[in-house]
């Protein structure tokens, strides 16, 4: 069997990734969720919203209860994280799999695509794949949000949570992919601390992650 990062999240990590951090579910709160913030400051239309790496529907569930006309969708590869959500967070519609299948979707459903530390760990080989499925799946005029670690340069480095094989994990900044097609502007990106979750403007890089809010325009870019 070939040793994806797919095929070690859907076998080794995924649900192992969730008992870890069961701990975020337990103690989130909406109120500290800055996603949820930037859909209020920008007015972001939630009528359809899609969560690739959604755990178990936590943040859904919150844009579900904030946004009354919201429909809210997740991608999860943790079983125990959709059983979870399923019993907990009942206006959540999950999906089992990863982002470079979004088969069980058409083509322009979403006003919103989140994507939380999914893209680190996907394997280089699928990566524009995962990219094009996104593009898929949201609509033109939507918006795009994406969390992941900061990167002052590309970086590649092993993955320290699964043991049957050498994996790794990939930074950079991702939403550079989006922009540099022209078809997405980026309207905000904010740089936080990982470890007290505020702004944070030091030099300290690798205890850095980063939430950019992009809007699909297929039109403006040209003149």
């Amino acid at each position: 069997m070939e040793n994806t990062h797919k095929h070690s999240f859907l076998t080794y990590e995924a649900d192992n990734w969730f008992e870890r951090n069961k701990v975020i579910v337990d103690n989130y709160t909406p109120e500290n969720d800055k996603v949820i913030d930037l859909l209020k400051k920008y007015n972001v239309n939630c009528n359809k919203v899609l969560e690739i790496g959604c755990s178990a529907g936590y943040r859904l569930n919150a844009i579900n209860e904030i946004f009354p006309k919201a429909t809210v969708f997740g991608v999860e590869p943790s079983l125990k994280a959709i059983e979870f959500g399923k019993a907990n967070y009942r206006n959540v519609n999950f999906s089992h799999g990863t982002a470079d299948d979004l088969s069980d979707f058409k083509n322009d459903t979403f006003d919103v695509v989140i994507v939380g530390f999914v893209f680190y760990v996907i394997d280089r080989n699928i990566l524009l794949k995962v990219i094009s499925e996104i593009d898929r799946v949201l609509k033109d005029g939507g918006i795009l949000i994406i969390i992941d670690f900061f990167s002052e340069t590309s970086l590649k480095n092993i993955y320290a949570h699964i043991d049957e094989f050498e994996a790794y994990s990939y930074k950079q900044n991702y939403y550079e992919i989006f922009t540099n097609s022209k078809l997405y502007h980026l309207l905000d990106k904010s740089t936080f601390s990982h470890s007290t979750k505020e702004m944070d403007s030091s030099d300290n890089y690798h205890d850095k992650y980063s939430i950019s809010l992009l809007k699909k325009d297929i039109n403006s870019s040209y003149k």
